[in-house]
């Protein structure tokens, strides 16, 4: 399933907890060199319009995450009670 798919599950009310995660893990991982220039130009470009908790920011974040370590993007997942997306996630 496609991101875009993923991150319509996650309800509106948690976009904000859920992008704050994610950017921990992008931004603390000693594995963030993996992510593509490009695609942290567009999470800086979102990052300074306050767009990240959206649903554009959420996919761009989730995508990053996942890249850079999903163990840890699955743990989060897990831990905001989104089980269903797990399952999606693990099955791609």
């Amino acid at each position: 399933m496609a991101l875009e798919k993923i991150v319509r599950k996650i309800p509106s009310s948690s976009w904000e907890i859920t992008s704050e995660k994610l950017i921990d893990i992008v931004l603390n991982s000693p594995d963030a060199k993996k992510m593509p220039s490009g695609l942290a130009k567009t999470i800086l470009y979102y990052w300074q319009r306050d767009q990240l908790a959206t649903e554009i920011g959420l996919q761009r974040l989730l995508e990053a995450s996942v890249m850079i370590d999903p163990d840890k993007t699955i743990a989060v997942l897990k831990e905001l009670g989104f089980e269903e997306l797990v399952t999606v996630l693990e099955s791609s």
